[in-house]
C-alpha cells in the first residue's frame, strides 16, 4: 500500500512544506518617509466651473427628441474645458485685485447661454443671453469655443433648443 500511495504522500508531503514556507516568511512593510508639505502657489487658478444640473436647464424646443440625461451628463463632461478657457480671465481678474480687499464671490461670472442643437449634432450660433462679467473677450471666446468643440451624435430630424446657466467660480 505504501508503494502505491507513495507519489500521492511525496506530494501532500511538498505541499505542507511549500505552505509552511509561506506562511513564515515576514510581511513586507514598507518604509514611508514623513515629506514637508509643500507651499502652493498662490498665483494659481483655483476656480471651478459649475455646470447645471437636469433641473436647471431650460428646454425651449425639442423636435429631435434628445434624451435630456444624456445631454446633462454631456454638460457635465464638458466643465473641465470651460475651466481651462475661463482661468486666464480669472487670472486677469486677480493681478488687478492683487493690493486690495474683496470677498471672493466677487469674482464669481454667472452666465446664461442659449444654445439651439440642429441634427447633425452641431451648436449653430451660440448666444450668451445675460452675464456678469464685462470681458468682451471672454465672452467671444466662450462662444467660439461652444461652437468648435461642442458636437453631439446626430439625429434623424429636428432641432434642441436650450438654455442653460453656467457659473464660473473664481
Amino acid at each position: 500500500m505504501f508503494k502505491r500511495n507513495a507519489p500521492l504522500l511525496a506530494f501532500t508531503l511538498v505541499f505542507v512544506a511549500v505552505l509552511y514556507f509561506v506562511y513564515t516568511i515576514p510581511q513586507y512593510e514598507p518604509v514611508v518617509d514623513i515629506d514637508e508639505e509643500e507651499e502652493t502657489v498662490e498665483d494659481a487658478f483655483t476656480g471651478r466651473v459649475a455646470m447645471p444640473s437636469i433641473d436647471e436647464i431650460y428646454v425651449i424646443e425639442n423636435t429631435a427628441g434628445r434624451d435630456l440625461n444624456k445631454f446633462a451628463m454631456f454638460l457635465e463632461g464638458r466643465a473641465a474645458g470651460l475651466h481651462y478657457l475661463s482661468s486666464e480671465y480669472f487670472k486677469k481678474i486677480r493681478v488687478k485685485r492683487k493690493g486690495s480687499r474683496y470677498i471672493k464671490s466677487d469674482d464669481d461670472v454667472f452666465l446664461g447661454l442659449h444654445l439651439t442643437l440642429d441634427s447633425l449634432g452641431r451648436f449653430k450660433d451660440p448666444q450668451i443671453m445675460f452675464s456678469d462679467s464685462d470681458d468682451d473677450v471672454f465672452k467671444v471666446k466662450l462662444l467660439k469655443h461652444v461652437e468648435y468643440f461642442w458636437r453631439l451624435p446626430p439625429s434623424k430630424q429636428g432641432k434642441l433648443e436650450i438654455w442653460i446657466p453656467i457659473r464660473f467660480r473664481g
